[in-house]
């Protein structure tokens, strides 16, 4: 009966071991798992003493001396406890050298050792009969041999390894889990002392199994109101994080909408019910398409008339979150860009006001020219006899007058031409440029600069354009090239082929453009000159995109500029000459 009473209470431990891995598999559980474990197997060699009753002598021993493992093997868990402490605990780092894996493997072959030698004559000689006592009934006690005394060291060593765990224990900054491991430590004793007044005093030798079935329920109670405590805060800690999250939505900028994988609404953040007038509490856990119902909400536009008749530009965009649990949400959000909007108009009203005012001022530049020499003119025909030279002079000026209109028409409408009464010609480069090299010599000889041409060609040279715009062009180039040389410098037109195409490259060294100048050059008002307009130059890249042509600037500060121009080489189906026969 008492073999029966002693193993049920022995199994405790090992049910309350198995429920704690039951429900948690983390290193401080499957520690205590371990020595609960231990604890009731060491109670079970216990029972065995008292089952003379059921089994022969030579059944008891060989159950005693196995279930044995339970109290020796205490030793090393208890060290190993120390060993998941300092892991655990960063403060701890200092006592790396006195809880290490090395020292853990050394234990535990001690305990091994120890353990073999328990089968041995050495460890156990046999065993002799207490009789029934006023507390106690007829039970069985070991003989030990000539070598108990290596079970006596394992059992003071068991002693040590938890009054250094306690002291380990109590430099743990959490005090639920310093709490928890003192208990531990505290447990251990008493149920190793409890063992050592049974074996060695008349306390009954069951008397220390009821008090380890205590301890070790204690201690299970102990363990699950320390993890009901961490629990609870974990569980508080999840709230706050949560209410956080929420604030820090709410307070975002953005419109914010989570759906589920059901398009239900999960949440919508401040920013957007203020937007549309709304209430959290109105649409949360409905369908994502009484949302959308709403009508200022359109995510396919940008533009939105909100109720209180205010425009606001939204940019919408989506997010899938897929937590571990495999649950899937999508995270609506919409960028408010009105204010940006704004900039961006008041931006371009600005550029728009500076256009116009440069356009005034090269307006004013280009026409005043002509307009102070014609007035001029006038007033010295009034004074002088009428001299067709003078009117020639102010026609031309005149004329001067139209182009500038004309050019500023252009730029007004890219995609217009200019109107002329001249049809394209078939213009041959290398005379025109010679043309325009003999008007311009004596202007470079002034100014101490050479020009020069260079043919390449290994055609006749021939492409379909007017000649006035073709002027106008090499021109223009040639003026620049001249402005932005000093004396002795050398201007360089080469001509050549390149591929379907005639190539014109006009070459200068003088002062050269900065690179992150050089991507504008081509714009309308835009110059690299003190007094210039920007007109010259987006007239001649208009007119060269308008004849299939291609322009390349290419330029180096102190270096010099080179101007590189494509026009398609002309197909002619007949013979051209000069004079008809």
């Amino acid at each position: 009966m008492a073999f029966f009473l002693l193993m049920a209470l022995a199994s405790i431990p090992l049910f309350l071991a198995i429920s704690l891995l039951y429900y948690s598999r983390s290193s401080n559980t499957k520690a205590l798992s371990v020595f609960l474990i231990l604890i009731s197997v060491w109670q079970m060699s216990i029972s065995f003493l008292y089952s003379q009753d059921l089994f022969g002598l030579e059944i008891i021993d060989s159950f005693f001396r196995t279930l044995r493992f339970g109290p020796i093997f205490l030793m090393p868990l208890m060290y190993y406890f120390g060993i998941i402490t300092v892991r655990q605990n960063q403060k701890l780092g200092n006592y790396n050298n006195y809880y290490n894996f090395s020292i853990l493997i050394f234990l535990t072959l001690f305990s091994l050792v120890t353990y073999v030698i328990n089968f041995t004559q050495s460890g156990i000689i046999g065993y002799h009969t207490v009789h029934d006592g006023m507390h106690s009934p007829v039970h069985l006690m070991p003989l030990y041999g000539d070598l108990h005394v290596i079970y006596a060291l394992n059992t003071f060593l068991v002693v040590v390894t938890t009054l250094m765990f306690i002291f380990i224990a109590n430099k743990i900054e959490s005090k639920k889990l310093r709490s928890f491991y003192v208990q531990i430590s505290i447990g251990a004793i008493i149920i190793f002392v409890n063992g050592l007044l049974s074996a060695f005093t008349p306390l009954p030798l069951y008397f220390s199994s009821f008090n380890s079935i205590i301890i070790a329920i204690l201690l299970f109670l102990s363990f699950v109101r320390m993890q009901s405590g961490t629990l609870i805060e974990a569980n508080s800690n999840l709230a706050k994080q949560r209410t956080l999250l929420e604030k820090i939505m709410d307070i975002n900028p953005n419109y914010l909408v989570v759906i589920d994988k059901n398009d239900q609404i999960i949440r919508l953040n401040d920013s957007i019910c203020r937007l549309l007038s709304i209430s959290q509490e109105q649409y949360t856990k409905k369908d994502f398409t009484a949302l959308l119902a709403i009508r200022e909400l359109n995510p396919a536009q940008s533009r939105m008339l909100t109720r209180s008749g205010e425009i606001r530009y939204i940019k919408w965009n989506y997010e899938t979150l897929q937590l571990d649990n495999q649950e899937v949400y999508t995270l609506f959000i919409g960028v408010d860009f009105t204010e940006q909007k704004q900039n961006e108009r008041l931006l371009l009203d600005s550029e728009k006001s500076k256009v116009v005012g440069e356009l005034a001022a090269s307006i004013a530049h280009e026409i005043r020219n002509p307009l102070t020499t014609v007035r001029g003119l006038i007033q010295l025909s009034k004074e002088k006899v009428a001299d067709p030279k003078l009117e020639n002079i102010i026609l031309e000026e005149i004329d001067r007058i139209v182009d500038v209109l004309k050019e500023l028409l252009l730029l007004a409408r890219p995609e217009a031409k200019i109107e002329t009464e001249e049809k394209n010609e078939i213009v041959n480069v290398v005379e025109e440029l010679e043309n325009i090299h003999f008007l311009y010599q004596s202007v470079a000889t002034s100014e101490n600069k050479f020009i020069s041409i260079e043919n390449l060609l290994t055609s006749n040279g021939l492409i379909d354009i007017q000649k006035s715009h073709f002027k106008q062009i090499m021109i223009n180039f040639l003026k620049n090239s001249l402005e932005a040389t000093v004396a002795e410098s050398k201007i360089k037109i080469k001509v050549d082929n390149a591929g379907e195409h005639i190539r014109i490259r006009i070459l200068d060294n003088g002062r050269g453009i900065e690179k992150s100048r050089l991507s504008r050059i081509g714009e309308p008002y835009y110059t690299t000159k003190d007094r210039g307009t920007g007109i010259g130059m987006a007239v001649c890249f208009k007119l060269i995109k308008d004849y299939n042509g291609e322009i390349k600037v290419n330029s180096k500060v102190d270096w010099g500029s080179t101007i590189t121009v494509l026009f398609p080489a002309a197909i002619v189906k007949y013979p051209i000459t000069s004079e008809i026969i």
